[in-house]
């Protein structure tokens, strides 16, 4: 990986991956590396060379002739993939400005490392039906406006806290204060680490349903004139959306297209962990959200310093995944309606997560994003995004 992090447009390259564009097909991010001294190593012999072990002239011409066309197929082809026309092309067809994807590459790279990993497993991979079709949970997905879900075996997650603040968290109204020095370690601040390699669920939304879902809402997505490619823009498009917004603070009705694709992103999240600890038996603050807003995409992962059990996602998605899904998309109530529907639905009681679950403070959330009905900051939302067939 640090071969590929030495890359130049190494941000631009994971972008290209994510959306899956032609010349990265069949190609795996940690494949891809700059290697400065790297050199040709076909065999290259002089005309003396072949001469002396038997070869007439014509026979030497020809063979020189296409070891030429072979070696000048290889630049064309390694000229195509090259990083600088992979970026060009990824600007050119998704008409997202070139600075967007260098501040978005770290995300992209969240999003498709963990997919490329040989432990994984998705849906289609599950077994078919005694007819022969695709699976209840299968549908059941595409119906909900999931793109995909993954099962990944090691999710690697590493947590460093550097300091701590009192009362507030925002980084205007705060005051950070770090640890105290060290002394055994010549007075430097200590940052203290957590490494966990745990089971994960991860579900990317489809972005045709997300776009659909915000036109019917009165909102007016639309990709940048500049783009060749239609498609590519609209999955490009949450990218550029997203991009340098403050997440850690609630989000207002003059951004109301930001706070409904986060709040979607973050509302099911929440979801998915609550009716997950309950099919597996769980306490809610054994499992933990992990969101990638601008890659459409949230994952829930097992906290095993919480006591959260080996192979329990493992499990919930090899035996009780419909029933899961089916779930979330029931999780349409809450103990404390109409009052908790009336004030934004997200409450304790239907959404709201531990500290040690949500890394969003419990902000911008709200059943009516999935169900349709009242959010406090943009008023009356007419349509769910489970309502979009």
């Amino acid at each position: 990986m640090s071969l590929f992090l030495s890359t130049p447009y190494w941000q631009q390259l994971a972008g290209a991956a994510f959306l899956e564009l032609p010349e990265l097909a069949g190609k795996r991010l940690t494949d891809l590396r700059s290697d400065p001294g790297e050199q040709d190593h076909a065999s290259q012999f002089d005309m003396a060379t072949l001469k002396g072990q038997g070869f007439t002239d014509e026979q030497v011409r020809q063979f020189l002739e296409m070891q030429a066309q072979l070696m000048d197929s290889k630049r064309r082809d390694k000229e195509a993939s090259s990083p600088a026309r992979i970026t060009r092309a990824l600007v050119e067809r998704t008409g997202v400005p070139e600075p967007v994807w260098q501040r978005s590459g770290k995300e992209m790279l969240e999003a498709v490392l963990p997919i490329q990993s040989s432990n994984t497993q998705e849906i289609p991979a599950m077994e078919s039906d005694s007819n022969g079709g695709e699976t209840i949970a299968a549908d059941s997905a595409r119906s909900m406006g999931f793109e995909r879900i993954t099962l990944i075996a090691d999710f690697p997650i590493t947590r460093a806290t550097f300091g701590f603040s009192r009362v507030d968290y925002q980084p205007q109204k705060c005051q950070l204060n770090p640890f105290s020095p060290d002394r055994d370690h010549e007075g430097r601040y200590p940052v203290f680490v957590d490494i966990v390699q745990a089971d994960a669920l991860s579900i990317r939304l489809n972005p045709v349903n997300v776009w659909r879902w915000l036109e019917l809402n009165g909102l007016s997505p639309n990709f940048p004139e500049s783009a060749s490619d239609q498609d590519l823009a609209k999955r490009a498009y949450f990218i550029g959306l997203l991009d340098e917004t403050l997440l850690g603070e609630t989000l207002r009705a003059d951004r109301a297209e930001e706070r409904m694709v986060f709040g979607l992103l973050h509302t099911l999240s929440h979801l998915a962990i609550r009716q997950a600890a309950l099919l597996c038996g769980l306490d809610s603050t054994s499992l933990s959200e992990y969101i990638l807003p601008k890659a459409l995409t949230f994952s829930l992962y097992c906290n095993h310093r919480f006591g959260a059990t080996i192979g329990a996602l493992a499990s919930l998605f090899e035996q009780s995944l419909g029933e899961w899904l089916q779930a979330i998309r029931e999780a349409d109530r809450c103990v404390y309606d109409p009052v908790c529907g009336d004030r934004g639905g997200s409450c304790h009681a239907c959404t709201h997560l531990s500290e040690t679950s949500c890394r969003f403070f419990n902000l911008n959330l709200g059943r009516s994003l999935l169900f349709g009905g009242h959010d406090p900051e943009l008023g009356k939302i007419n349509y769910g995004y489970f309502d979009i067939k």
